[in-house]
């Protein structure tokens, strides 16, 4: 009977030694995971993170500079487009479409810009000679003007408001330049109906000079009138030489001495 029971003793004092080992051992292992500094999987999710964070602290400033050079570029958009708008009103605008900016900003690259700026370009090129066909109309009805007595402002005013204005912008349309071209033209044959008037009233004045023997004294009054008598429609610079003033002078002198 002492041999049969000694195994059992052992089994008893084995399960005894398992009961108070093993609750122990599982606290200390379930207190093991629990630890953040124990567990793999906590140190490998707190080692991504501080790499994310690193990561977006390094991005972030270029985000900021991106953003900068964004608001820039369209800045310089919205620069070219509004000269391209205030030139095509001046040169064309009975033409003139508004230009519409892009609200959606899509497509800010170099290129387009570059498209842009070449376009702003050919019009300032097309403005250029447009603004020096309209100062020769200008400069020559000027001439005339004064040779012919004429008020210069009031005549160009009949084209267009804004080419009497010394300074601000002038219309540049192809009406403007055409109408221009029309007045010069009508100066100019104006000028000459005058000037071969006043060249017949100098030679009528000659011949009854010579006819009464006119004293030299006296021709001298009309010696500018004299002079032109065989001048040619370029060579009479003179101001008023062609006012009606000046010509009904002569007139009246030419009826005296007949």
């Amino acid at each position: 009977m002492a041999t049969s029971r000694l195994p059992r003793d052992r089994w008893t004092l084995w399960c005894c030694r398992s009961r108070l080992l093993w609750p122990s051992s599982s606290r200390s292992r379930r207190g093991r995971q629990l630890s953040p500094s124990t567990s793999p999987w906590l140190l490998k999710s707190n080692q991504k993170l501080q790499g994310l964070r690193e990561e977006l602290n390094a991005i972030v400033p270029y985000l900021e500079e991106m953003r900068k050079k964004k608001v820039e570029r369209w800045d310089q958009f919205v620069d070219v487009i509004e000269q391209i708008k205030k030139v095509a009103s001046e040169i064309r605008p009975a033409d003139f479409v508004p230009f519409r900016i892009p609200v959606d900003q899509s497509d800010l690259s170099l290129r387009k810009l570059e498209e842009l700026t070449k376009e702003l370009q050919s019009l300032q090129k097309e403005k250029s000679d447009r603004l020096k066909q309209v100062m020769e109309h200008l400069n020559t009805l000027h001439s005339l003007c004064e040779v012919l007595g004429v008020d210069f402002k009031q005549t160009v005013n009949e084209v267009h408001p804004s080419l009497g204005e010394a300074d601000g912008s002038k219309n540049l349309s192809n009406c403007t330049i055409e109408s221009l071209a029309s007045a010069a033209s009508r100066m100019c044959e104006l000028k000459v109906q005058r000037m071969q008037k006043l060249q017949d009233l100098a030679s009528s004045m000659l011949e009854l000079w010579n006819l009464m023997d006119t004293p030299l004294e006296e021709q001298q009054m009309f010696q500018n009138v004299t002079c032109n008598i065989v001048a040619s429609e370029h060579e009479i610079t003179e101001p008023n030489t062609l006012s009606i003033d000046f010509l009904s002078y002569v007139e009246s002198e030419v009826l005296r001495l007949e």
